[in-house]
């Protein structure tokens, strides 16, 4: 269970301070996890891992929506980055 509550500890700080690239890195990274889990351990244990892909996903939205009420409050600033002219 503890697995599961760093994942979304990792996936709350990636959504209040990086953007959608670092959550597409992370998911990235903890599939292979779970694909090197569901190999050493076997399928129980990967439905474990399986949580804690689903539990980085939920915590980027809980770190979006943590910054925006940050930002409503004026502690936090939104990022100020000109948008990409193509």
């Amino acid at each position: 269970m503890w697995v599961i509550a760093l994942h979304f500890g990792a996936g709350a700080v990636a959504g209040a301070i990086f953007n959608v690239r670092t959550l597409l890195v992370l998911v990235a990274v903890v599939f292979v996890e779970c694909i090197a889990v569901s190999v050493a351990s076997g399928l129980s244990a990967a439905l474990v891992s399986v949580g804690g892909l689903v539990a980085v996903q939920l915590g980027y939205l809980a770190g979006i929506y943590l910054r925006s009420v940050l930002e409503r409050v004026g502690i936090a600033h939104p990022s100020i980055r000109p948008e990409h002219q193509r």
